[in-house]
């Protein structure tokens, strides 16, 4: 679905909803003109759950906007549902995945029935409970009014931050819950339902100095992507991204030196890396809050699809099914980062290098959906466009589909630009009419000076 079909789509979905409540004013409740518009609603919500678990309705500013889309074109049925969530008191709204036309029917006739007026939003719910209304919640706005890049960077620092005391922790003798691990999964799991671009791009800000927290988080963002591609049920999505941002706790057990050692290894010590599935295995084994799933798979994540890599699998072993999704995350984050003894890769170099060793590392399946997932300019992807500037892709759009956003770093000259410049790819024509900027084609990274990543993360919101 592109992007205009979105937006008619959410324009008529929610016109619907206007038009059953003004006419629950006049005819029952059983009235064509009251069902018809109830059973549109839900026709038209099944086709935004096929990819996403869940649709946030706010209104702000006098504005009501549905998953990001403002609808501006207002009907006299429109402007009633919407003076009537006001004055009820309701601030967002939440419809969930698994909504029945029972719940939207209840729904409208909570708005029609309420007579009390500037309600908090625990009474509203609990209203909403006793009226038979399962799948649509209210949700409070602080968290809707805050900026999406903003939101995310929060969520990815409180990721990484989480890594960070669960590895102290851990090489200080102690085992830590899990709790805190599985909380911060959950909010990046949301976060990539409510804005996927804005948290895929903070996987590109790498800290040499931290690579081990950044990285854990970056295995944990992808890994949950790709189960998103997967249409994974809630909970192993979750067992997924616990087990992506635990993947590495078992190296807590080496040696520092060893970790870090920027040259070839020795035989010796290559065997010592190999341990650190298996003991990563055995800290999961016993951290409150981690279920068996996430401890399988931080065990498995170096067996390899072909079963010749560590630990090496007896004759009958069978892998967790969700065991080749971590693999591929980490492989594509491990290439795309500058380390002591290798350049980083662009991300489309990245994708074809886990595409030729698919089949034998890597689950071919699941790197032809992460390739499809990445899309044909991922994130992170240097380009040229056809002004001649250079720019970064910070919104990879559709699968594909050219990518919605790109942030120009460099003129047509060459030159830094001295504030990176976000332009909008969708579309053909700009507000003012002038013609949009296209992609002509990538460009090598290596071939511009090292202050790329540096205005990438000015760009990206701290």
């Amino acid at each position: 679905m592109d992007r205009r079909e979105q937006e008619r789509l959410i324009t008529e979905l929610i016109r619907a909803l206007g038009t059953s409540l003004k006419n629950r004013r006049i005819y029952p409740p059983t009235h064509p003109l009251v069902r018809t518009p109830v059973e549109q609603v839900y026709k038209d919500i099944l086709l935004f759950f096929a990819d996403r678990s869940e649709l946030a309705l706010v209104i702000t500013d006098g504005t009501m906007v549905l998953e990001g889309v403002p609808i501006f074109s207002l009907t006299s049925s429109l402007e009633s549902f919407m003076e009537r969530l006001g004055r009820i008191g309701v601030p967002a709204l939440v419809f969930e995945k698994g909504l029945m036309p029972a719940d939207i029917d209840n729904f409208v006739r909570f708005l029609h029935g309420t007579k009390e007026q500037g309600l908090p939003v625990d009474r509203i719910q609990e209203l909403l409970a006793q009226a038979g209304v399962s799948h649509i919640r209210v949700k409070p706005m602080e968290k809707e009014e805050e900026d999406d890049q903003t939101l995310a960077r929060e969520i990815y620092d409180n990721a990484v931050s989480v890594v960070v005391s669960v590895l102290k922790d851990v090489r200080l003798g102690r085992i830590p819950s899990g709790a805190e691990s599985e909380r911060v999964v959950k909010d990046m799991s949301s976060m990539l339902t409510r804005n996927r671009d804005a948290m895929l791009a903070l996987t590109l800000i790498k800290n040499f100095d931290e690579y081990t927290y950044n990285h854990s988080v970056n295995v944990a963002v992808l890994s949950l992507a790709l189960s998103d591609a997967l249409s994974l049920p809630g909970q192993e999505k979750i067992d997924v991204g616990v087990a992506g941002l635990l993947h590495d706790v078992g190296k807590t057990q080496l040696a520092l030196g060893l970790i870090k050692k920027p040259g070839t290894l020795t035989v010796e010590e290559f065997e010592e890396i190999k341990k650190h599935p298996e003991e990563g295995f055995v800290l999961l084994g016993k951290m409150s809050h981690i279920r068996p799933a996430s401890a399988y798979m931080v065990r498995e994540h170096h067996m390899r699809f072909d079963r010749t890599g560590y630990p090496r699998p007896e004759p009958g072993y069978r892998v967790h099914p969700n065991s080749h999704i971590i693999p591929v995350a980490d492989c594509y984050d491990a290439l795309t980062t500058m380390r002591s003894y290798q350049k980083a890769r662009s991300p489309q170099q990245s994708l074809d290098i886990i595409t030729r060793i698919a089949g034998r590392s890597l689950d071919p399946e699941i790197v032809t959906l992460f390739v499809k997932t990445m899309g044909s300019y991922p994130v992170g992807t240097l380009v040229r466009l056809d002004s001649m500037e250079v720019g970064v892709v910070t919104s990879a759009g559709p699968p594909g589909q050219a990518p919605n956003t790109v942030v120009v770093l460099f003129d047509r000259n060459g030159n830094p630009l001295p504030r990176p410049e976000q332009v909008d790819l969708v579309g053909a024509e700009s507000a003012g009419g002038t013609q949009r900027r296209a992609i002509l084609g990538t460009v090598n990274p290596n071939m511009y000076p090292p202050p790329t990543m540096g205005a990438l993360a000015s760009a990206v919101p701290a």
